[in-house]
This record gives structure tokens, C-alpha cells and sequence, in this order.
């Protein structure tokens, strides 16, 4: 039903609508027998639906990973950046992990060392990146574990 445009309307006490003066009593009556004001959001909603609403948009949720309760708005942020039990990716192994558990996880697998082809020297993992952006390629005499080296220099240290 369109609006003639020289028609006086009123606002409704109740849902704050301009509505056309001639029809005013009527919706009044209508509108607060079937509708209230959500106390979180102000929206207008049936009144047979006004907990359904509250619980699908305002109540708290817990999240499915840690259980951890919050509002329904913050749960896809909370899952995908915050959440302890998400599941991140080891730095150095790719090995999928609980994000609590990535910090101890990668202190020891960073120090799993890889043979480097171009010096010919065992680099830690955490070190590789920089190792390759200023590694010589200068290859040295011996590849020897690194038990061998620490031995040696002790023993030179120890005589």
C-alpha cells in the first residue's frame, strides 16, 4: 500500500514507524500486542519469537575447541585467531598442532638441523632462512656431525 505523498503520518509510540495518520490506532493496537523492543539491539520482534531471537543473536556461546564462553558476534574471530586449541602449522616440520602447544613444539623442532649443499655445514632449522641469504657456498673440508666439533673444541680448551 503506497503512500500518497501529501498524507500526514504519525509516529507509532511503540515502534517508532511513521505510519499513515488514518491507520495509526489501529497499528498501535496491533504493534504492542505482537511486537516488542529486543533490550540488546532494539530491533522490533514478535513477542512469540523474542527468545529465539535473544538465544540465535545475543546469548552467549561457547566455542566448540576450548569451550571458552562469548559473544555469538566474536566466535569466527575467536576460532580462526585466538582460540588455544586451533590448529596451526609447525614453521619447520608443517606438522598440524594445537596453537597452546605450537611455542614448545617449534623450540625443539627448530633445532633439528639440515645438511646445507652449498657450505657443506649443519644449520639449525631456525636459523636456516638466514643462513641461505648470506651463505657463501663456500664449502668446508669435512662434513662431521656436530657432536664432533663441540668434542674437539672442548678437548682443545681442556689440554
Amino acid at each position: 500500500m503506497a503512500m500518497t505523498s501529501d498524507e500526514t503520518t504519525k509516529i507509532c509510540s511503540h515502534c517508532d514507524r511513521a505510519i499513515p495518520s488514518s491507520n495509526i490506532d489501529l497499528h498501535f493496537a496491533h504493534c504492542s500486542r505482537n511486537l516488542e523492543r529486543c533490550k540488546v539491539c532494539g530491533d522490533m520482534v514478535p513477542r512469540k519469537y523474542a527468545e529465539e531471537h535473544f538465544l540465535n543473536t545475543h546469548a552467549p556461546v561457547a566455542c566448540s575447541q576450548c569451550s571458552e564462553t562469548m559473544e555469538r558476534e566474536i566466535l569466527a574471530i575467536h576460532k580462526g585467531e585466538k582460540c588455544p586449541q586451533r590448529i596451526v602449522t609447525c614453521d619447520f616440520c608443517e606438522f598440524p598442532l594445537p596453537a597452546v602447544d605450537l611455542a614448545e613444539h617449534q623450540e625443539v623442532c627448530g633445532n633439528r638441523t639440515e645438511l646445507c649443499h652449498l657450505c657443506n655445514r649443519y644449520i639449525r632449522l631456525r636459523e636456516r632462512y638466514n643462513h641461505e641469504s648470506r651463505c657463501t657456498g663456500v664449502p668446508e673440508n669435512t662434513v662431521g656431525s656436530s657432536r664432533y666439533v663441540c668434542l674437539c673444541f672442548t678437548r682443545a680448551i681442556v689440554t
